[in-house]
């Protein structure tokens, strides 16, 4: 009895089994009952809005065309959906298809499209040679959206991005400037800003950008400082440059030490040398002391001021003589100067402290 059971059991799930024919097939009919029932526009806005089955959007959308092989806004949708799902061959076809339309805007996404379409191409590129190649079709495309403006002013970031991407130095410099109008205190569109704007010797734009940095990038608030000088360097703003070392000295030993240079820069060597015998004083590690020390006395020796580099010298002796280099270094100073006492002087205390050890 038991038997019989499982063959009619058995008989009923064959009865069930569905193939892929008939699968396709009531698929088919579903798409063209949807077809026929649903208003065109709404089954494209439903399609567009698709984010898992492309696939299946696809299958409408070709059977929507054969119904409307004319619809060029059906040919962008399915051009756009085979890019999605790598459909790159079917793309291409419906694209050299859509670059021949009458319609300005229509051309334009394609345009758009195959720009993508490419760029995807490019990283499946591995060929040094070719891809260079690619690069110049990616360039070329960017090109063209850029100056015919194609893109949207929301989407503007992404296309600053792609500029980037393509090397396309001035177009980036001008998106940006857009992307900006939208994230005024975006920190990264800042620094790009800045940087571009430097390359291009944007003079005002680059100082603006270094404002809002300091403003917004606080936490690296003295490289921006710095980044500051070497403007003011570069553009030979010299009072402007002394007046921001000044007003940052106490934040950071670098802003002492670069006024020091600053003043050497601008021969107002006692000033430099004032400097950097006040961060001699204030060092705990000797190997800074030495540095300072030297350049103490390097600005005084410009300076000409040969009784202050004396004084200095014999006053530090017993500091450094330990040291080997700079017991050579006083010597030559003593020497260069034609002070042959304190030099045969020192002499005699490098000898004790030889014989002692």
């Amino acid at each position: 009895m038991s038997s019989v059971n499982k063959q009619e059991q058995k008989q009923e799930q064959k009865n069930y089994v569905v193939t892929y024919k008939e699968l396709i097939f009531t698929i088919f009919i579903f798409v063209v009952i949807l077809i026929a029932l649903y208003p065109k526009d709404l089954l494209k806005r439903q399609i567009v809005s698709e984010k898992a089955n492309y696939d299946l959007s696809m299958l409408y959308l070709k059977n929507l065309l054969k119904h409307d092989p004319e619809d060029e806004s059906l040919m962008l949708i399915l051009a756009t959906q085979s890019l999605k799902t790598g459909k790159r061959d079917l793309a291409i076809r419906l694209l050299e298809l859509l670059f021949k339309s009458k319609d300005p805007k229509v051309r334009e996404k394609a345009t758009m499209l195959s720009y993508d379409l490419e760029k995807e191409r490019y990283f499946y590129i591995k060929d040094k040679v070719q891809q260079e190649k690619q690069m110049h079709t990616l360039k070329k495309l960017f090109l063209m959206i850029y100056y015919a403006k194609m893109y949207k002013l929301d989407n503007v970031k992404k296309w600053y991005e792609e500029a980037v991407f393509v090397g396309a130095r001035e177009p980036a410099y001008t998106l940006l400037k857009e992307a900006l109008k939208l994230e005024p205190n975006k920190v990264s569109l800042l620094k790009d800003g800045f940087f571009l704007s430097v390359n291009f010797s944007r003079k005002e734009d680059s100082y603006r950008y270094i404002n809002l940095l300091k403003e917004y990038d606080t936490k690296n608030y003295d490289y921006w400082v710095l980044q500051e000088y070497y403007m003011d360097m570069r553009y030979k703003e010299y009072a402007k440059a002394e007046q921001l070392l000044l007003a940052n000295k106490g934040r950071d030993p670098r802003f002492m030490i670069i006024l020091g240079d600053f003043y050497f820069f601008k021969k107002r060597f006692q000033e430099s040398s004032d400097i950097y015998l006040s961060l001699y004083k204030n060092a705990t590690h000797f190997k800074e002391k030495k540095e300072y020390f030297k350049k103490a006395l390097q600005a005084l020796v410009a300076a000409n001021n040969m009784p202050a580099v004396n004084r200095l010298v014999k006053e530090n002796e017993s500091k450094f003589l330990q040291d080997s280099e700079m017991r050579k270094f006083m010597l030559k100073i003593y020497l260069g100067n034609g002070k042959l006492d304190s030099a045969a002087r020192l002499s005699h205390k490098i000898l004790r402290l030889k014989y002692k050890q």
